[in-house]
């Protein structure tokens, strides 16, 4: 199998992504949000590049039934309901809500990626299940990080390593790395005993932490702390069926 991690999101380029399994990674934040928000039972999630197409799309819903999501320089967006802390995604607040959301990197990344076979979001909150629904799809494979304003994060290169060495595991002799990815899983070997420093290092981490945010940052550095494999399909990001997705392949 071949498995390649983009750096940051330029690096796919023109890619044909139709056959390959595509899992996007922003540990900070979205993607630790998103992970949480359908374990915790929301109606999906809609991503959108924008603010003003996150307001065009919640037009066609009743009001009580969405929540919009998102932030701008790390806040959330006046008039929103929610911003893009992880802690906010709980079951009270979006359990039945369809969620819309627009984040300066997560969201568009995910939906630059929409042509493959699969795009999954991934991060460490559900690295494991991730790793094995990716192995299970039989496709080659392309990480994507988020990167921040379309530069390298060294918070999403670490978890794109995380998941080099689990499929390592789950595929022993049977991968085909870029030196994207053998760059990313040298980088989460060297600091996988200390991921929470580690991501309070990084420039987005700091930035965070000095915004008020450090709780998150704490947060979207645990392993496995949910079994869902959020998927986009047809513009919206669901919970795959782990027990009988017609996808996977035993």
């Amino acid at each position: 199998m071949y498995v390649d991690v983009a750096l940051v999101p330029q690096e796919i380029g023109g890619k044909n992504l139709e056959d390959i399994t595509v899992i996007v990674i922003d540990v900070l934040r979205a993607g630790t949000c998103i992970a949480n928000a359908i374990a915790n039972g929301c109606n999906g999630v809609i991503p959108t590049v924008s603010v003003e197409e996150a307001m065009d799309i919640s037009r066609a819903y009743v009001r009580d039934d969405y929540l919009l999501c998102g932030e701008r320089k790390s806040q959330k967006i006046e008039g929103f309901d929610l911003g893009n802390s992880p802690l906010e995604f709980s079951k009270d607040r979006v359990q039945g809500k369809k969620l819309i959301m627009t984040t300066t990197n997560g969201t568009k990344a995910i939906r630059l990626v929409k042509a493959a076979y699969e795009v999954i979001v991934g991060g460490f909150w559900n690295i494991s299940a991730c790793c094995e629904v990716a192995v299970g799809l039989k496709k080659d494979i392309l990480i994507v990080c988020a990167g921040q304003d379309g530069n390298f994060a060294m918070e999403d290169a670490i978890c794109a390593g995380g998941f080099a060495e689990r499929f390592n595991t789950l595929m022993p002799g049977d991968i085909e790395g870029t030196d994207g990815y053998h760059t990313a899983h040298l980088l989460y070997n060297t600091l996988q005993n200390q991921l929470e420093k580690a991501l309070s290092q990084t420039t987005h981490g700091q930035n965070l932490i000095n915004a008020g945010f450090g709780m998150d940052v704490t947060a979207a550095s645990k392993i496995d702390c949910v079994q869902v494999v959020p998927v986009f399909r047809g513009g919206h990001i669901v919970a795959m069926n782990l027990s009988g997705d017609e996808r996977i392949h035993a």
